[in-house]
């Protein structure tokens, strides 16, 4: 099941805490901490003789999440949020900044690399959210780091999107998503093996053509 989890767990998000416990339509808010809703909606499901779903709480994130900007929480398939390291490798960030080459190459040919600003945004909104969306271990004055920033700068020039501030690296492939949402799925795919795709979460833009399909999955 696809669920959206709370990241910033010690800070008051917008509008509280809160949540419409779904059996009885009553709604719970004001709470300044996770915690203290979570003893209340366990309170009032027992007070009016409701059984507790065993996922109950994960339940009251995933409803939370949705109403909350990007950078509060990120997406989850009953996975835990992998670190750098368990996703990340030399390999992976020496075939992203192949792989930005390429792009930036083909887009100073003058070819139509880009998708719509539209696309771009969901796209970016999508992997803001997702859990491998993860930062690199490379300081900023590093040679790799100076190279993948150089390219990721040759790809998208001065596209942007509202979510920029929340991208990091693709922990499937190492690309800069600050880049890739910008760019075609079907150049992105030319150079990924069938089974990296395959590794990638169902509510992934590159996993399918259909970028509605994203959309539903998520309900964005």
């Amino acid at each position: 099941m696809i669920l959206q989890k709370l990241i910033k767990t010690d800070s008051v998000p917008p509008d509280d805490y809160r949540f419409v416990v779904p059996e009885t339509g009553y709604r719970l808010g004001g709470y300044k901490r996770l915690d203290e809703l979570l003893a209340a909606v366990e309170a009032h499901y027992r007070s009016n003789d409701i059984p507790l779903p065993s996922d109950w709480q994960a339940k009251v994130e995933d409803q939370m999440c949705r109403s909350l900007p990007n950078g509060w929480c990120v997406l989850t398939d009953g996975n835990d949020v992998p670190t750098f390291a368990s996703v990340m490798s030399a390999d992976n960030i020496i075939k992203a900044i192949k792989s930005l080459a390429a792009m930036a190459s083909t887009a100073l040919k003058g070819e139509d690399v880009f998708v719509e600003q539209d696309e771009a945004n969901i796209r970016a909104s999508i992997c803001a959210r997702c859990y491998m969306n993860v930062d690199a271990g490379f300081c900023m004055g590093c040679g790799s780091m100076q190279q993948v920033t150089e390219l990721v700068g040759k790809v998208r020039g001065n596209r942007t999107t509202d979510s920029d501030q929340f991208l990091s690296n693709c922990g499937i492939c190492g690309c800069q998503n600050k880049a890739i949402v910008h760019v075609k799925r079907k150049l992105l795919l030319s150079g990924e093996k069938p089974e990296t795709t395959d590794k990638r979460p169902d509510w992934c833009w590159l996993k399918s053509d259909d970028l509605n399909t994203s959309k539903s999955l998520l309900k964005i």
